[in-house]
């Protein structure tokens, strides 16, 4: 139990700090390390600027929904067969997933393509995330 629980934390922490991993092409060998560096930290600022916004609130407003309605579904699925908490279980799940497709990206997605287009756009090329 106590491994599983420091494996996610882990985890948790790794993801959040998670940054992109720029290829040397001409613009970043022109700027620099530094310079790159400070326009990554820009453009993450502006993701999350974004993210805290109502059009990123929306984007990522899906799986939310997608969870409740499966709840519900799920409660009347289980309360026919037996098993409401069972059945509400299944349901949220299902309906979260359903609801994080229909929205298309988790936050973790979303912030990395708006940073990946932002640095795009200044002439850099992401090649990965750490």
């Amino acid at each position: 139990m106590i491994k599983s629980f420091l494996l996610v934390l882990l985890l948790v922490l790794t993801s959040c700090s998670s940054s992109p991993v720029l290829y040397p092409n001409k613009r970043y060998e022109k700027v620099g390390k530094a310079i790159a560096d400070g326009d990554i930290d820009k453009c993450m600022g502006k993701a999350d600027k974004f993210l805290a916004s109502k059009k990123g609130k929306k984007i990522l407003k899906g799986a939310g929904k997608g969870s409740i309605i499966g709840g519900v579904v799920g409660v009347v699925t289980g309360a026919l067969s037996g098993n409401i908490v069972r059945g509400a279980t299944h349901g949220a799940a299902i309906g979260a997933a359903a609801g994080g497709a229909s929205a298309g990206v988790s936050r973790d997605q979303l912030r990395e393509s708006f940073v990946n287009r932002c640095l795009r756009r200044k002439g850099y090329e992401v090649i990965g995330w750490e």
